[in-house]
C-alpha cells in the first residue's frame, strides 16, 4: 500500500462570482486546494467510486491493464478511510467487472451491477458489504446492461434504465428495492439509450438526458431527454437539447435546475464538446448555458457542485476547471494532473473534502492508480 504522498498542496485562488457580477473584494474569495492522494490498490479506469457511509469510500472494479483490459484486480474493491484518505483494506467482488455501475444502499452496503464480465456484458448484480469486504449475489436484471442510467430515488429505491447489452442499446427499465431485495420492471424509456445521464430532481422525478449508441457502429447520439416519475412508473418527453451528446456529465444546481456538461457527438474522440446546457425545471426546457474552457467527454462521474453557483469539472483533461454558472464560463485551473485522464471518478467524502481517483490516459489507454484529494471551499 502506498503512503499518502507528502507533497505540498497547491492553492488555487478562485473568485466566487454571483449572478449580478461584482468584484472579488465585494464577494470574497474561496480556496480550492488539490494535492496528491493515496495510491489505489491497482490502476483503475471505468471503475466506480462510492461513498458508503461511516467515513468510507469504495473504489470498485474497473479495467486495470493497458488498453483498458481486465485483470485480477478488476474483482477487487479499495476501501478508503475518508478522514485521512488512506486505503485501509481490499475487498473482493464475485467477478472481475469492467465499467460496472454502483449505488450505495441505506444500510451502508453497495449494489454493483452490469458492466463487462469475462468479455461479455453482464446481467448479474452483487451486493458488497464494506464491513466484511465481501459480496453476495443480488437479483438478476432483466438482461445484460453496460452504461445504463442508475439513479437512487428519493425513497431509497434504485432506478436502472437502458444501457448496452452487447448487441444494441436497451429501452427497458427496472427498479431495485433494497427492502425486498427484488428487481421490478418499470418504464420503458421512450428511446433506447446508453451513456445517458440521470439526475434526481427536487420533486422526486428523474431527468434522463442524451446518451445513444456509443458502444458500436453506427454510433448514435441523442439530443432528447425524458422525465421518470416514480409515482406513475412512466417516462415522458422532457424537451430536446441543442446538442446531441453522450458520455457527458450532469449535476443538479442549488436552484433545482440541471446543468448538462460536455460529452461527445457521434465522432467520439473527434467530437468532444465544450458546450453546456441547463434544464430549466420550471419551464420544462433546455437553454444554452455557456462553454467549458476545454472540450471534455467521459466525465459522467467527474463533476461536483461547489458553493457560489459553480461546478468543478475534474475529468476529461490534464487540468480540472471551474464552470461559473452565472457567467456561463469555464476557467481552467493551474494544476497539472499529469495526464489527460478519462473515466475519472470524483466523490465528496464530507462537507470540505472530495476524492478524485483513477482514470486512463487518453491515447495510450493506460489506467492509473493515482488519486487526488480536493479540499473544498466553505459554504
Amino acid at each position: 500500500m502506498r503512503r499518502l504522498l507528502g507533497l505540498s498542496a497547491v492553492t488555487l485562488a478562485l473568485t466566487a462570482c454571483m449572478a449580478g457580477g461584482g468584484s472579488a473584494a465585494e464577494k470574497g474569495a474561496t480556496d480550492v486546494r488539490i494535492e496528491p492522494g493515496p495510491g489505489l490498490g491497482a490502476p483503475r479506469a471505468t471503475h466506480q467510486l462510492v461513498a458508503a457511509g461511516e467515513g468510507r469510500l469504495l473504489a470498485i472494479g474497473g479495467c486495470v491493464r493497458s488498453g483498458c483490459e481486465a485483470g485480477p484486480a478488476s474483482a477487487t474493491v479499495d476501501i478508503i478511510a475518508a478522514p485521512d484518505m488512506r486505503v485501509i483494506a481490499t475487498g473482493r467482488l464475485l467477478a472481475p467487472r469492467i465499467q460496472p455501475s454502483a449505488a450505495a444502499l441505506p444500510d451502508g452496503k453497495v449494489l454493483i451491477l452490469g458492466g463487462w464480465v469475462n468479455g461479455r456484458v453482464s446481467g448479474a448484480t452483487e451486493i458488497f458489504d464494506p464491513a466484511t469486504g465481501k459480496s453476495v449475489a443480488g437479483p438478476a436484471m432483466a438482461g445484460p446492461r453496460n452504461a445504463p442510467t442508475v439513479v437512487t430515488l428519493a425513497d431509497g429505491r434504485i432506478l436502472i434504465a437502458g444501457g448496452y447489452d452487447g448487441r444494441d442499446v436497451r429501452a427497458d427499465a427496472e427498479i431495485f428495492d433494497a427492502a425486498t431485495g427484488r428487481m421490478t420492471a418499470t418504464g420503458p424509456l421512450a428511446a433506447a439509450r446508453s451513456g445517458a445521464t440521470g439526475t434526481l430532481l427536487a420533486d422526486g422525478r428523474v431527468l434522463v438526458a442524451g446518451g445513444g449508441r456509443p458502444d458500436r457502429e453506427p454510433r448514435r447520439a441523442l439530443a432528447s431527454a425524458e422525465l421518470f416519475d416514480p409515482a406513475t412508473g412512466r417516462f415522458t418527453p422532457a424537451g430536446t437539447m441543442a446538442q446531441q451528446r453522450y458520455k457527458h456529465g450532469a449535476v443538479r444546481l442549488a436552484n433545482g435546475d440541471v446543468l448538462i456538461v460536455g460529452g461527445s457527438d457521434i465522432r467520439d474522440y473527434g467530437g468532444k464538446l465544450r458546450s453546456v446546457e441547463r434544464f430549466d425545471v420550471a419551464a420544462g426546457r433546455f437553454v444554452p448555458a455557456g462553454n467549458l474552457a476545454d472540450p471534455r467527454f467521459k466525465i459522467a462521474d467527474g463533476l461536483l457542485l461547489l458553493p457560489g453557483n459553480r461546478v468543478l469539472v475534474a475529468a476529461g483533461d490534464a487540468a480540472p476547471e471551474i464552470f461559473d454558472v452565472a457567467r456561463g464560463v469555464g476557467t481552467r485551473l493551474d494544476y497539472d494532473l499529469g495526464g489527460q485522464w478519462n473515466y475519472m471518478t470524483l466523490v465528496r467524502a464530507d462537507a470540505r473534502t472530495a476524492l478524485l481517483a483513477g482514470g486512463y490516459r487518453e491515447g495510450r489507454i493506460e489506467p492509473t492508480d493515482q488519486s487526488w484529494i480536493v479540499h473544498l471551499p466553505k459554504g
